[in-house]
Formats: C-alpha cells, sequence, structure tokens
C-alpha cells in the first residue's frame, strides 16, 4: 500500500466519522469513496459503523467493479460512485449523506431552486433531484450522472444526497452546504413563498465571486464567508 493510500483511507475514514458527529448520516448510513487513479477508487465497505472502521476495512476495486485490495464488501452504492467518479474526470472525492433536510427536499422529488446566494454561486443555479430508482442499482446511478451533471451536489428522489469535489474535505463542504442551504430554504417555505434568485443573478454572482473572493489557491467549491 503506497503512502498516498494509506493517508486517503485516514481521511475517508476521519470524514466518516464527520458524517455522523454533524448529523448528515445515522448509523451505517452514506458511503464515501475516493479516486486512486484513472482506473482504481476507494470506497466504504457495505453495513459498517464509521467509528469502528480501520483502515484494512476499506475496499479498492477497477472502475468496472472488480475488487483489487480488501476482504470486505464494497458499498451498496458502489455502481453510483464508479458512474459519477467515471462521468467526471474533473473529481476525485465522492460523499453520499442521508441528510434530514436534503432528503425532506429530496422526497417531495423536487429540484432544489436557488434562493441563497451562496448555495446559487456555488450549485450553479438549482440542485436537480435524481428520478428514483432502487437503492444500489445500476439505473439509480445512471439517474444521478444525469441529474449531478457538470454540478457539485444532487439530491436522491426518497433517499438523500450527493456531493462531489476534488477531494474529501470539498465534497464535504458540499454536503454540509446543501444541508444548511435545505434547512434555510424549508424554514423560509413556513413563513412565506422563497424567492429564486434569476439566472443572470446567479451567473454575475459567480463571475463576482471568482475575481474577487478568497485566495487564489482556495478551494473551487467551498465558498466560507
Amino acid at each position: 500500500m503506497s503512502i498516498e493510500q494509506e493517508h486517503l483511507k485516514k481521511e475517508i475514514i476521519k470524514y466518516g466519522s464527520l458524517l455522523i458527529e454533524k448529523g448528515l448520516v445515522t448509523g451505517t448510513g452514506g458511503n464515501i469513496s475516493v479516486r486512486l487513479s484513472k482506473n482504481l477508487m476507494m470506497i466504504t465497505p457495505s453495513g459498517m459503523a464509521y467509528n469502528q472502521l480501520t483502515p484494512d476495512d476499506l475496499v479498492i476495486l477497477d472502475m468496472e467493479g472488480n475488487t483489487v485490495e480488501g476482504s470486505r464488501r464494497p458499498s451498496i452504492e458502489v455502481n453510483m460512485h464508479r458512474a459519477i467518479l467515471k462521468a467526471r474526470p474533473d473529481i476525485n472525492a465522492v460523499i453520499h449523506t442521508h441528510s434530514v433536510y436534503a432528503t425532506a427536499i429530496a422526497v417531495t422529488r423536487q429540484d432544489f431552486p436557488p434562493v441563497i446566494d451562496t448555495m446559487a454561486i456555488v450549485f450553479e443555479g438549482a440542485v436537480k433531484t435524481a428520478a428514483y430508482a432502487r437503492i444500489g442499482t445500476k439505473e439509480l446511478a445512471v439517474n444521478v450522472v444525469e441529474a449531478l451533471g457538470k454540478r457539485p451536489a444532487a439530491l436522491l428522489a426518497n433517499h438523500g444526497a450527493v456531493g462531489v469535489g476534488k477531494s474529501l474535505s470539498e465534497a464535504f463542504d458540499i454536503c454540509e452546504l446543501l444541508e444548511a442551504s435545505a434547512k434555510t430554504y424549508i424554514y423560509a417555505n413556513m413563513i412565506g413563498k422563497p424567492i429564486i434568485l434569476a439566472e443572470d443573478v446567479i451567473k454575475e454572482g459567480q463571475e463576482d465571486m471568482a475575481a474577487r473572493y478568497g485566495q487564489k489557491s482556495g478551494s473551487q467549491y467551498g465558498v466560507k464567508e
């Protein structure tokens, strides 16, 4: 095992624990994967608690789903992770959550409209909801890739959400921002009708943020004020 793989295994375990700590999953829900190379990926095992994982529990597979290293059964959502990584050479990490507020929107099978400026800029507009398919199926994988497109997040109908990034930290930031935005949107619906930001406003905001916000070495997606 290379030093890089050893580091990534520790990172996956760390972010798995953070998913629980931040309330983005419960129990053994959700899953995490990272790209190791053009043809290899690493993913969390099926049905194991994050706080009990060891590096040896993580599974390395090729992009066709064949196990290369590890004795555990990979996450049931391995098809979805493989499909996303294959479709998105610009990203290296995928995190699937069952966070309460994002999932609440997902069960309505509606897209999540851009109602918060930071959300609109980072998610490049609305967050799409993938058409429903059963857990772990290739059909679900296809639907999620379509809903995700080139954006960093998508909802899964009646299921949860997914966030992607160049790194695990970036993907995790996306999942946190999605959940916080979903919470605000749901609360806003309780007191009135949220105003959806227009496409030209979103585009202007993206251009302005790209020119003026943060440091040049900062995260592509991690907009933090």
